[in-house]
């Protein structure tokens, strides 16, 4: 082998490995913050606030619109959203008081997004819907009643 090889080969292998490299570090990119595993295992509402945000004191608020449906005939399709006109937001979190989970989902906000979500979420049975906005302020909320005609979680 000559050197000119030589020198080629090596450069393959360090293209190879450093293109390794970067598909192992792509899912901590992907994942941004960390993963509030604690929060979303917590048993108690109370217990997933304060795991999720180190409170469970948090602002009622009136500019904070929480959309959910009177009455869901089916709890594992519970359409759901949320949107602010608080200012700095960081995060929007919904939690189901009645839940055997009840953290059902939080939404890191970065600078510059509109502080809007919707999603479906599981509803073991008929509770109060609590929506969490995380500001540079504050954490405020606000909350509705869903009725469950059919649980969503086994």
């Amino acid at each position: 082998m000559t050197t000119a090889q030589m020198i080629l080969s090596r450069r393959k292998l360090l293209k190879g490995g450093c293109a390794a490299l970067a598909l192992l570090g792509l899912p901590r990119l992907l994942l941004a913050g960390a993963w509030p595993k604690a929060a979303f295992a917590a048993t108690e509402a109370t217990e997933a606030r304060i795991k999720l945000l180190g409170t469970d004191q948090a602002t009622p608020s009136d500019e904070i619109q929480l959309s959910a449906p009177m009455v869901a005939e089916d709890g594992s399709i519970v359409p759901i959203s949320v949107e602010t006109k608080l200012q700095d937001v960081r995060s929007i979190s919904i939690v189901v008081m009645n839940n055997p989970r009840p953290l059902a989902v939080s939404f890191e906000i970065h600078a510059g997004t509109l502080p809007e979500v919707s999603c479906r979420i599981k509803m073991a049975e008929t509770s109060d819907v609590m929506a969490l906005v995380r500001t540079g302020k504050g954490i405020f909320s606000t909350s509705t009643h869903v009725k469950v005609t059919l649980g969503g979680c086994a």
